[in-house]
């Protein structure tokens, strides 16, 4: 046996080995140190197993490969720009028309079929489109089918929310038997004159007060807003009337009108001169009065009637007062009482009575 095969010999048996004698040629037994010892070929102890705590983490090496293209920066490439406007059907779109698509045509400009409902007016196909606000029949309201509802310009007059209405024909200064013009707004084209409501002993608060009161009513009736157009009372104390009150009575173009769009007179000039076309017989309501007293004191010229008789300057109501007052219009415009009511310029100027009367006034558009 040869010393190799000694040696393992004697790690097997753990308590001895060969020794190989070159010069006998025959092994011989020698003692060794027990295996636990370092005497197997001096190997070093490797020491107890590493523990966690004191343990070196090994970290997979990173992965330097992507997916995604990078750019020069090293970036991910950006999603590819909106396609809506290429004029092909990309997914996620209901149309696409191209240049053509539109937000009042039947391709949107986000790529949507148009709807109504949408808030887009298709046009020649939509009248209107409010989105959420359709479903609406109220005035100026659009429907659940896209039509208006009653609105200005449809040619019908809306009670309440108009004064007049031409469709077509508004905003072009077109008359039609006698009427003034309708604007854009369904408005008459003119100044408005009503007499009021509301009868007033001749304890007005004074012209001004007479003023503030024309103003209130017209408010009131939704013929102007706080702040905006003022009406004025056709009313002369001492010293003031309206020939030296008013302020547009060089306003051409604009006639005096009733609510229902009658003229009575194209200016002021022609109101003095001739007296109005017709008796002022609506109120800001729009209510119809025949032979009512009106306040006045004033003369056909628009000039104070009288210096003395003006219920103390339109401030009391005492019996023993006086003022001038007008008849403001008959239910028959022919005849003789007709024109004898036109040639006395009864409008303004009928008779003289006592202040505690409760009378009405004349209100005239002024701004």
């Amino acid at each position: 046996m040869n010393c190799r095969a000694c040696i393992l010999v004697a790690l097997a048996i753990g308590d001895g080995a060969c020794h190989y004698d070159p010069w006998t040629s025959s092994a011989t037994e020698v003692d060794l140190p027990p295996p636990d010892s370092a005497g197997l070929g001096d190997r070093p102890d490797p020491g107890p197993p590493a523990t966690s705590g004191d343990a070196t983490t090994l970290e997979p090496e990173p992965d330097t490969s992507t997916s995604a293209s990078t750019g020069s920066t090293g970036g991910t490439t950006a999603e590819p720009p909106n396609s809506c406007g290429n004029a092909l059907l990309d997914p996620g779109e209901e149309c696409d028309y191209g240049e053509d698509n539109s937000n009042v045509g039947g391709c949107t400009l986000s790529c949507t079929k148009a709807t109504c409902g949408d808030g887009f007016v298709w046009e020649g196909v939509e009248a209107c489109d409010f989105g959420e606000g359709n479903n609406k029949k109220d005035y100026g309201g659009c429907t659940e089918d896209c039509e208006w509802a009653a609105k200005c310009g449809d040619g019908n007059l809306d009670v309440g929310f108009e004064e007049c209405d031409l469709g077509d024909q508004n905003g072009t200064g077109t008359s039609v038997d006698g009427e003034a013009a309708c604007t854009m707004g369904c408005r008459w084209h003119g100044r408005i004159v009503f007499v009021t409501s509301e009868a007033y002993s001749g304890a007005l608060g004074g012209v001004a007060g007479a003023d503030l009161k024309c103003t209130s009513l017209a408010i009131a009736a939704g013929l102007t807003e706080p702040g905006g157009v003022k009406f004025r009372a056709w009313l002369s104390d001492s010293t003031s009337s309206p020939l030296t009150r008013f302020t547009q009575i060089d306003d051409a173009g604009r006639p005096y009108v009733l609510l229902d769009g009658r003229v009575l007179a194209e200016t002021f000039a022609e109101l003095v001169t001739f007296g109005p076309r017709t008796g002022i017989s609506l109120t800001e309501q729009g209510e119809v009065l025949f032979e009512q007293y009106v306040w006045t004191n004033t003369s056909a010229f628009g000039e104070v009637f009288s210096a003395a008789n003006h219920c103390a300057g339109w401030t009391s109501d005492a019996f023993e007062l006086k003022a001038r007052f007008g008849l403001n219009a008959l239910a028959l415009e022919q005849g003789p009482l007709w024109d004898n009511w036109r040639d006395e310029r009864s409008w303004t100027s009928y008779i003289t009575d006592f202040c505690n009367f409760l009378w009405r006034l004349y209100c005239f558009e002024d701004d």
